[in-house]
């Protein structure tokens, strides 16, 4: 009997020295994971964190890079316009003065208005073709048309200019053509220069 009981009472105890082992490995797992885990999630954070400052930095160039581009390009296309409306202008006053129907003693004559005119559509096409980039396609297309609704009806007077010594009908289309040239001046021109003066200023950021 004595036997039979120390045999029982061995294996209960070993019993209870297993679950207890088992116990205090699970535990020590348990604390090594969490430690492990901390330590983790801690080096996340500091790599996240100088990850953050990082991008922040990198996009902060960026956008001073972009703001340094937009400045500049703002001053060019300020540039731009101011030198593209002057010739505008000079082209436009070129077509009104050589359509105009009174002429005044001592200025210039029909023809030499004419070579004016010439030179103010060519500055002006030509400076406008170099920096058409500068504007929309909508803006682009209202200059166009400006042009061509100065510098058609003027192209066709100076045609009729040159023919109306021929005798027969050239007389009456040359003050037929320099009527239409300075109607289209007067009447054609205006609301199409006001468009494009309005775009100008709202580019250049003027206060309506």
């Amino acid at each position: 009997m004595n036997t039979l009981y120390d045999v029982l009472a061995f294996v209960g105890g070993s019993g209870i020295l297993l679950a207890a082992a088992a116990w205090l490995i699970r535990s020590a797992l348990s604390h090594a994971s969490a430690r492990d885990l901390e330590a983790f999630k801690s080096r996340l954070q500091s790599t996240s964190t100088t990850e953050i400052e990082r991008l922040r930095h990198e996009l902060k160039l960026i956008a001073t890079d972009l703001e340094k581009r937009s400045v500049l390009l703002n001053e060019k296309r300020a540039d731009v316009i101011s030198e593209l409306y002057r010739r505008l202008v000079d082209f436009v006053s070129s077509a009104e003065s050589f359509a105009a129907i009174i002429e005044w003693g001592g200025a210039s004559t029909k023809e030499e208005k004419a070579v004016i005119l010439g030179q103010a559509a060519s500055e002006f096409v030509t400076y406008y073709q170099y920096h058409r980039i500068y504007f929309s396609d909508e803006l682009c297309a209202t200059l166009k048309t400006l042009f061509d609704t100065v510098h058609g009806p003027s192209l066709h007077l100076r045609m009729w200019m040159n023919l109306k010594d021929r005798g027969g009908s050239a007389p009456q289309k040359y003050d037929e053509a320099w009527t239409k040239a300075w109607e289209t001046i007067q009447k054609d021109v205006p609301p199409i220069l006001a468009a494009v003066e309005a775009e100008f200023r709202s580019l250049l950021g003027v206060p309506k």
